[in-house]
């Protein structure tokens, strides 16, 4: 979390720098170069945490460790959704695939975060208007000069200290039913792609939702119904999946083709949002 306000807003925009991590990686793949040689060919993308990814991995790789145990053993720069994908790709031979879908997520989670970013417009305004409001006791007792100096410190502080409330509203808004919901979906269909057990795609598209609402409707589940539960059935009742994605487990849960069904749910669902 940045403390500063432009650090929080630069937040948001990791979505992108990450899709061009992945897109850039796989390309290099499709055009036949070895995974040093495409990580070293792409240089920064623009961020300091994607861009740490990148340079843990080409110095593993280029000493000769796999792409799976490299990411298991650095949790702070993938996410587990990503380390997990990543892990399954390498092992089923996929792993060309499966950073064009990780390449694919993280560009719809930067589109999501710009709707978020727009909103922060709002408590940034606030804040620099607070700054004239606390300010006004300097007005009446030092004069104009003593007002402006005090805003100016105001202002000052704030861009320096109010990423961190930026950094929670914009966490609150990301993680509400309107985008936890499609990245619940899509994480979901991605981990049944990548050949996932039931149960550890469910836990990983949970956490990759944050929405604590689905994390409690699964809670007292053990891993034993979380793999032999349907999925229609897994969340049933829940207060926050709509009723069409219930209908469209039951379909997946009939017929087997989970990453198919979730996948063209979650395009619907981005679409109509």
């Amino acid at each position: 979390m940045s403390f500063t306000v432009f650090g929080a807003l630069r937040k948001l925009d990791e979505g992108r720098h990450r899709a061009e991590f992945y897109r850039g990686w796989s390309l290099g793949l499709d055009a036949g170069l070895a995974h040093p040689v495409s990580l070293q060919q792409m240089g920064s993308v623009g961020s300091p945490h994607a861009d740490a990814a990148r340079r843990y991995l080409l110095m593993g790789l280029q000493q000769g460790r796999d792409v799976a145990t490299l990411a298991k053993a650095r949790p702070s720069l993938f996410q587990p959704f990503e380390i997990a994908i990543l892990a399954a790709g390498e092992e089923s031979g996929k792993l060309a695939q499966v950073l064009r879908l990780l390449a694919d997520h993280f560009g719809r989670e930067y589109r999501r975060m710009l709707k978020v970013r727009g909103l922060m417009g709002y408590p940034i305004f606030v804040g620099v208007a607070s700054a004239f409001v606390i300010g006004l006791p300097f007005l009446q007792r030092g004069g104009r000069r003593a007002y402006g100096w005090a805003i100016a410190v105001s202002i000052a502080a704030f861009l320096l200290l109010g990423g961190i409330a930026i950094s929670l509203i914009a966490g609150n808004f990301a993680n509400g039913f309107r985008h936890a919901v499609p990245r619940f979906a899509r994480v979901l269909a991605m981990c049944f792609e990548a050949g996932l057990p039931r149960g550890r795609a469910v836990r990983l598209a949970i956490d990759a939702s944050g929405s604590s609402e689905i994390r409690a409707h699964v809670a007292k589940r053990s891993e034993r119904e979380l793999n032999v539960l349907p999925l229609a059935t897994l969340f049933e009742g829940s207060r926050i999946l709509p009723q069409e994605m219930l209908a469209q487990m039951s379909v997946a849960d009939a017929t087997g083709l989970y990453a198919e069904t979730l996948r063209r749910f979650a395009d619907e669902l981005e679409r109509a949002r």
